[in-house]
């Protein structure tokens, strides 16, 4: 089932999915075949991990080593990582999808994610100026990282207490 017949099948009419959809040719008739499609979206997924990965990992790379001058580019380049990862969140969610609904939000994988963005942002602090907007932004930007990654346990502790009164 693509796109198109998901959103005819549970009668959203939303604006997002069908942008979502234009965006990524969803469709198109190669999505029309279940294992070239499958395939595709196994691809896509370690394609937009190892951007992940690299965007993180550069952004942290450029405060460490590029110090106060780069932090402008590293918040860039962080921002435009969790974008992707943000709109694949949410057209998943618009779709009815609750990644946190399925009680693996909290996997290992997801601790080397965690150990990158603490780094960026005590990078980002330690490169940041003393004051003035940028340490404001900085500031800010590392209290709604710490935000982030205590409502990411918070629903992973939530998703797995759910799934274990559902067995019990």
């Amino acid at each position: 089932m693509n796109v198109e017949e998901h959103v005819e099948a549970v009668g959203q009419d939303d604006w997002f999915v069908r942008a979502a959809g234009m965006v990524g040719d969803l469709g198109n008739p190669f999505y029309r075949e279940e294992r070239e499609r499958d395939v595709w979206n196994e691809a896509s997924a370690v394609g937009l991990q190892l951007v992940l990965w690299l965007g993180l990992a550069a952004a942290a790379g450029m405060v460490w080593l590029g110090g106060a001058p780069a932090l402008p580019y590293a918040i860039v380049v962080f921002v435009i990582v969790g974008a992707g990862s943000g709109v694949g969140l949410l057209y998943a969610h618009r779709l009815g999808v609750r990644v946190s609904a399925t009680g693996r939000v909290l996997r290992l994988r997801l601790v080397p994610y965690v150990a990158l963005v603490v780094l960026f942002l005590f990078g980002a602090l330690r490169a940041a100026p003393s004051s003035g907007f940028g340490a404001s932004f900085v500031g800010g930007m590392a209290v709604g990282g710490v935000a982030g990654v205590l409502t990411l346990a918070w629903s992973g502790i939530r998703a797995r207490r759910n799934k274990q009164l559902d067995n019990s």
